[in-house]
């Protein structure tokens, strides 16, 4: 239960820390972009310390890929076949 509580407290600290450093430069879009990132990965964190199944990401990436590979599969094997 303290790992948790560790893992908000470093991501507030350094989510400061980002927040100081791109305000004084006026660069609202890089600030916003890597307390985004700070985020997930901190949900991501959080999610395994309390054993939450979390997907692998090349799960993610075949499951929207494997639709349009089996036509460029088929295609391919019927050109090698014709030839």
């Amino acid at each position: 239960m303290m790992a948790p509580i560790v893992v908000v407290l470093l991501a507030a600290f350094t989510g400061t820390v980002i927040w100081k450093r791109n305000r004084d430069k006026q660069r609202l879009r890089e600030r916003g972009w890597a307390l985004f990132i700070l985020l997930i990965g901190t949900l991501l964190i959080i999610a395994l310390q309390f054993r939450i199944p979390v997907p692998n990401p090349t799960d993610w990436i075949s499951a929207v890929f494997t639709p349009m590979s089996r036509p460029i599969t088929k295609w391919v094997e019927e050109d090698i076949k014709n030839r």
